[in-house]
C-alpha cells in the first residue's frame, strides 16, 4: 500500500495536526499522528486526549485504503525538512517507508493488542445540530485581542478559557478584554488550545455542529472536535461587564507607536522585584511615565483630551504594554480618573488593567 502526495499539501496537513499533540506519556494516542487514506483523499490526524484535529488533501489521490499511525514529532520533522517536490508513503510490514529526498523507515505503532493502532472517528459519529458559522478571521483578531488578558493558573479554570458569545471575553483578574463581536448565540467556553487550532485550519468559513456533550468544527478539508469544556456558568461576565461599562471622569488619545517606544526605553529601569510597576501622571502637557525609583521618565503628549483632572496612578508595565500592543490603530484612547484601572478602547475592543498599590500614598 503506498500513496503519493505533494510535499506541500503535506508539509501544510502535518504543520496544523501537529498543534494538537500533546505528547501525555499517560495517553499514547496523544504522541502518534494518523497516515490514512480513505476513499481516494489522503488525511492525518492528531489529537490531545480531548480535542481531535482531522486534515484532509484538498485534492484525490490515487491509493487503496488503509490506516497506519507514526510518532507526530518524528513524521512531521522528516516532511517540514523534506525538498523533494513528492513524497510517496508506503506501509511494508509494520515500517512506513518516506521516499523523498531520500528514504526513511518509520515503526509503525501497535495497540495493546498487536495490531496496527487506528484513531477514532469522532467527526462523524452521531447526530449534530449546525448551530453557525465563525470566521478564521475573526478568530485570528480574538487571539490578538483577547490572549494577553487569559489567566494561565487554575485558580479560576474558567478564566483559562475564551468566553465566547455574543461578547468575546478574557480576565486574568488583573487585566480584562472584552471584545464586542459575535461568535455563538448560546455562549462557550473555547480553550486556548482550541482557538488556535481553530485560527490555523485552511478556508475561512468553519461551520459548528453541536450535540449535548461536544462540538465539530469543519472547513472543506479539515475538522475538529472539542467536547464542550464544562464551568461557564462560573464565568463572572455580569461582573466584568459592569467594570468594563463603568463610567470614567477624563479620557485622552496618544500616539500608540510612541508610548510603546517608551515603556520599551522604561523597562530598562524597571526591577521585577518592584512588580514592574511605574507611575503614570496625567498632566496639563500629557501623560509622564516614570519608574518607580525616579531613574527614568519621559512625557507624552495628548492628541486630544476631554475632561482632563490632574490624576497619578501605579500599574505594571508589561500588563500595559501587552494590552496596548494588541491593535495597529495608531491613536490609543485611554480612559482614566478610576481608583482601581484604566481602560483602553479602540473600535470594538475594550481593555481594562488593574492598578497597583501605589507606596507614595502610604508615605
Amino acid at each position: 500500500m503506498e500513496v503519493k502526495i505533494k510535499t506541500s499539501t503535506l508539509q501544510e496537513m502535518v504543520g496544523k495536526a501537529i498543534k494538537c499533540v500533546s505528547n501525555n506519556k499517560l495517553i499514547p494516542l496523544t504522541s502518534l499522528m494518523s497516515v490514512k487514506v480513505e476513499n481516494n483523499y489522503f488525511m492525518v490526524s492528531t489529537t490531545n486526549g480531548t480535542i481531535y484535529f482531522y486534515a484532509t488533501s484538498p485534492d484525490k489521490v490515487d491509493s487503496e485504503n488503509f490506516e497506519v499511525c507514526v510518532m507526530a514529532d518524528t513524521f512531521t520533522k522528516l516532511i517540514q525538512k523534506t525538498t523533494s517536490d513528492d513524497v510517496t508513503l508506503e506501509v511494508v510490514g509494520n515500517v512506513l517507508q518516506v521516499k523523498g529526498n531520500g528514504t526513511y523507515k518509520l515503526e509503525l505503532t501497535l495497540d495493546e493488542n498487536g495490531n496496527l493502532a487506528k484513531f477514532p472517528n469522532k467527526i462523524g459519529a452521531g447526530f449534530r445540530e449546525k448551530v453557525g458559522e465563525i470566521k478564521v478571521s475573526t478568530v485570528k483578531n480574538v487571539i490578538l485581542a483577547n490572549k494577553p488578558s487569559l489567566a494561565v493558573n487554575m485558580d479560576y479554570p474558567a478564566l483559562t478559557c475564551y468566553y465566547c458569545g455574543k461578547q468575546v471575553i478574557t480576565s486574568n483578574r488583573k487585566q480584562i478584554c472584552r471584545y464586542d463581536i459575535p461568535m455563538f448565540d448560546n455562549a462557550l467556553l473555547i480553550t486556548p488550545t482550541l482557538m488556535e487550532l481553530l485560527a490555523s485550519v485552511s478556508g475561512e468559513t468553519i461551520e459548528v455542529e453541536k450535540d449535548q456533550n461536544s462540538i465539530v468544527y469543519t472547513t472543506d478539508v479539515d475538522g475538529i472536535f472539542s467536547p464542550i469544556t464544562e464551568g461557564i456558568e462560573t464565568f463572572p461576565v455580569e461582573q466584568i461587564n459592569k467594570l468594563v461599562d463603568q463610567d470614567f471622569t477624563s479620557n485622552c488619545k496618544v500616539s500608540r507607536s510612541a508610548i510603546l517606544n517608551i515603556i520599551d526605553r522604561l523597562a530598562l529601569f524597571v526591577a521585577s522585584y518592584d512588580k514592574s510597576a511605574i507611575y503614570l501622571a496625567f498632566t496639563n502637557e500629557g501623560i509622564m511615565l516614570s519608574s518607580k525609583r525616579s531613574s527614568g521618565e519621559e512625557l507624552i503628549p495628548y492628541i486630544s483630551s476631554i475632561g482632563f483632572a490632574p490624576y497619578t496612578c501605579c500599574i505594571n508595565i508589561e500588563m500595559l504594554r501587552s494590552q496596548i500592543a494588541t491593535s495597529d490603530e495608531e491613536e490609543l484612547n485611554l480612559f482614566y480618573g478610576s481608583n482601581v484601572a484604566v481602560k483602553l478602547q479602540d473600535k470594538n475592543v475594550t481593555q481594562i488593567v488593574a492598578l497597583l498599590e501605589d507606596d507614595r500614598m502610604e508615605a
